[in-house]
């Protein structure tokens, strides 16, 4: 065989690498996701997802310092279920958590997940000294090239829109 033909050869492993690399990521986001969404789901909308109803125990039993502990565990459930409970958690011991993960966390599910919290924080407990606007805006100009700039800006303005409604 020729250069060119290993070559050609390589591309094309590497491209079905990434791509089942890629399929499979896929399904674990919103297996993780489906799992922790309905913890972050507001009281309002709670009615409308009638699987939301039922909190799990342990997520409730747990103290705010041993959510603040889980967020660094090795397993992504736990995590997860530590980032999305710390919507609940009082806001001046979780807001530090949630704006490092923010903007160190992993990309693809601990980050959302800390800025829904912080969403949640901010619409539940308030903003009056935009800690939390800074939190984001600080994810904002100062994140790395995973961050999602698009969900963060679109958090920020309904924090805004809330307080102004205040």
């Amino acid at each position: 065989m020729t250069r060119r033909n290993y070559l050609m050869l390589a591309l094309a492993a590497l491209g079905i690498t990434v791509a089942i690399v890629y399929l499979a990521g896929s399904p674990a986001e919103s297996s993780v996701d489906a799992a922790v969404a309905a913890p972050a789901v507001s009281k309002p909308a709670s009615a409308v997802h009638p699987a939301s109803h039922d909190p799990a125990p342990a997520a409730s039993s747990k103290t705010t310092a041993q959510w603040i502990a889980d967020t660094a565990s090795g397993n992504a459930a736990t995590r997860a279920a530590a980032i999305t409970a710390l919507a609940e958690a009082p806001r001046t011991e979780a807001l530090p958590v949630l704006k490092r993960i923010l903007t160190d966390g992993e990309p693809q599910f601990d980050r959302p997940l800390a800025l829904r919290s912080l969403r949640d924080l901010a619409l539940n407990q308030g903003d009056a000294d935009g800690a939390i606007r800074d939190a984001v805006r600080h994810a904002i100009y100062h994140g790395d090239d995973q961050t999602r700039v698009d969900e963060l800006q679109e958090a920020l303005d309904v924090i805004e829109e809330s307080q102004l409604a205040q």
